[in-house]
């Protein structure tokens, strides 16, 4: 049966620790995980965030800061596990594809900039592009799923019971920062599950603007994983560093 560890948004961020990433890495290591499988957001590209706005174009300088803070976030994480192989998925998030955008909108830069500048492949790391499902043992995984026809995301209170409701499959979303878990089941007794991730923060986010205290950190393991479903354990981050830090 596979194991998955499941690291919500960690939106690795110049001048913040990234000591979290050397205790997940551990943590994959000890539970023998099959697979693990980052929400999105790995990377927070602040450098370019004021760009959501419509205010600015590439700033290189600030960037190749955000890709030298990944680069040893992602080393860490190898650093934990050690000599264990284990299958990496990085889905990617919204932060990520701000890149994406700088270059649709600066076709000058195209060749030069691009989501794979931010090297999750040298570290051995699968992409999922932004918005795409990855199936994995049955479960979906993909940064968020939409809530109508105009794409936006699911979110509030209910995200995991709204997500079975309207999409009726399997799934596992980033996005929110939130926890949530429900659990249904079909006329048939197939047992759906959807779960959104929280987040992987030491530190404080600006842009939370005093709703941080609703998020959840940590880390999630699901064991035994298969068409679907799976034993559900939460680790806090409090709890993560105390058993791996």
């Amino acid at each position: 049966m596979a194991t998955h560890l499941v690291i919500g948004d960690p939106h690795c961020t110049p001048g913040t620790s990234n000591e979290r990433f050397l205790w997940a890495g551990r943590l994959a290591k000890d539970i023998k995980a099959t697979h693990v499988i980052c929400m999105g957001d790995f990377c927070s590209v602040d450098s370019l965030s004021s760009y959501d706005k419509g205010k600015m174009s590439f700033e290189g300088k600030r960037f190749n800061k955000d890709v030298e803070h990944t680069e040893d976030a992602l080393a860490k994480f190898n650093k934990g596990l050690g000599s264990y192989k284990v299958k990496k998925i990085m889905i990617l998030g919204n932060h990520e594809d701000r890149i994406d955008r700088v270059v649709q909108d600066n076709p000058e830069l195209e060749g030069t900039l691009s989501i794979s500048s931010l090297n999750y492949k040298k570290f051995g790391w699968k992409q999922v592009p932004y918005k795409q499902i990855k199936v994995i043992d049955g479960v979906h995984y993909v940064h968020y799923l939409p809530s109508g026809v105009m794409g936006t995301s699911i979110s509030g209170e209910n995200i995991a019971r709204t997500i079975l409701t309207k999409h009726k499959v399997s799934a596992t979303v980033g996005h929110s920062h939130l926890l949530d878990y429900a659990i249904s089941t079909t006329p048939l007794g197939k047992k759906l599950h959807a779960l959104s991730a929280g987040c992987y923060l030491t530190h404080k986010e600006s842009y939370a603007k005093g709703t941080q205290h609703l998020w959840w950190s940590g880390l999630i393991i699901k064991y035994n994983v298969n068409n679907g479903t799976y034993d559900l354990e939460t680790m806090s981050i409090k709890q993560v560093k105390k058993l791996y830090g």
